[in-house]
Formats: structure tokens, C-alpha cells, sequence
């Protein structure tokens, strides 16, 4: 089994109100909330058998806008806490069956579908090892995150005040490796509208 855990229960307060259902334009998809580009492109893509969505803020809001995909749902009453409760909470559902899980926050919203793809293949290569796969854009690491063997069970008990998933793949340095990848939409995280006019003039959000 291979699950998409998208992040989706983040409290938005820097953007001034709810970014996932902001309507954005992304060069693959065209127009439509930030949270179902993501959802879609994961769908999309076909390398993934279940595409699980954390929710937590406004989540009433966020199921009803993504209710006609085939999608599954998670609820983070702890959201407020930070990234990390939502890993936790998403990992715990499916850190049984799942063999590769791919770890990808709803604000980083243009990175390829034949991204994705390419991200999975690599992966496959080394299943049942393991591994943290990260993408590289440029000598940045970026999302989504593709976690197989231990890791995906370990990921269920990080730890914001240690750093939660970025310090999972630092103690877990000898199992990371990083996949260089022509898609500067791996490393563009969308937390302002700042960040969206600048992700404009690169041409990312384009279509």
C-alpha cells in the first residue's frame, strides 16, 4: 500500500485567513483552492493507493470543499500544536499497512505531478529498506517526503520541541537520501500572499 498524508489542519495565521481554500493558479491544473490543487495532483498522479488528508482549523470547511474527491480523512483535534501533531495523527492511521507513505504539507502547492511520480519510482527501487527520500531543488530539500521501512512507524512518535519530522531525518541521517529534481515547486511553501506574488513572478503558478 502506498499513502499520501497531506497536511491540512494548519491554522493559516500569517496569511489572514484560511490559505487551503484560497482559489490560487497553478500551471498544471489552472484555478482552485490551494488545498484541492494539492489534492488533486496526488490523485493524479497514480502512484498512490489512498490519499489521507489531515484536517484540524476550519475543518468542516475544508472537508466540504474537497467532499467529491476520493480522498480519506483524519481529524487533528491537537493541530494547534503544531505540524507535528498532524504527522502524528496521519502516520498513526496508516503506519500499519502502509509500506511507502509520502508526507506533503497543503501550503506547498506547485510541485509536479511527474514529480510525484519520479519521487515513487526512486522510491520503489529500495522497498522495504529504510529510507527518508527527500526532493532536492537547487541544494534545497523540499516536499513531499517518502518515508519507507521503520521510519513510517517512527513518525507516528516525533516530537515538536524536537524538531518533529526535521529532526526525525537529522538522527535519521545514514537511512536519508535526496533525489534532485528540476521542480522549484518542491521548495515553494505558500505562507503569505508575499509568497504567492513572488511564486507568480517565477512563472510556478502560471498556466
Amino acid at each position: 500500500m502506498r499513502t499520501a498524508i497531506l497536511l491540512a489542519a494548519g491554522e493559516s495565521k500569517r496569511f489572514g485567513e484560511n490559505k487551503l481554500l484560497f482559489r490560487i493558479r497553478d500551471a498544471e491544473l489552472g484555478e482552485d483552492s490551494m488545498v484541492r490543487i494539492v489534492a488533486r495532483k496526488f490523485l493524479e498522479a497514480g502512484v498512490f493507493d489512498e490519499v489521507v488528508v489531515v484536517v484540524g482549523f476550519e475543518y468542516a470547511r475544508v472537508v466540504e470543499a474537497l467532499a467529491d474527491l476520493d480522498i480519506k480523512f483524519v481529524y487533528n483535534p491537537d493541530y494547534r500544536l503544531g505540524m507535528s501533531a498532524s504527522v502524528i495523527a496521519g502516520a498513526r492511521r496508516v503506519s500499519r499497512y502502509s509500506q511507502l507513505v509520502a508526507v506533503h504539507p497543503s501550503d506547498v502547492p506547485f510541485v509536479r505531478t511527474s514529480t510525484l511520480r519520479h519521487l515513487v519510482s526512486a522510491a520503489l527501487e529500495t522497498l522495504g529498506r529504510d529510507r527518508l527520500l527527500i526532493p532536492r531543488y537547487r541544494g534545497r530539500g523540499g516536499h513531499p517526503i517518502l518515508l519507507t521501512g521503520s521510519p513510517i512507524r517512527e513518525i507516528a512518535g516525533i516530537r515538536e520541541e524536537e524538531r518533529g519530522l526535521k529532526g526525525l531525518i537529522a538522527r535519521r541521517g545514514e537511512s536519508v537520501s535526496y533525489l534532485d529534481v528540476d521542480d522549484p515547486g518542491v521548495v515553494l511553501d505558500i505562507d503569505s500572499p508575499e509568497d504567492l506574488r513572488r511564486a507568480e513572478v517565477a512563472g510556478v503558478g502560471r498556466s
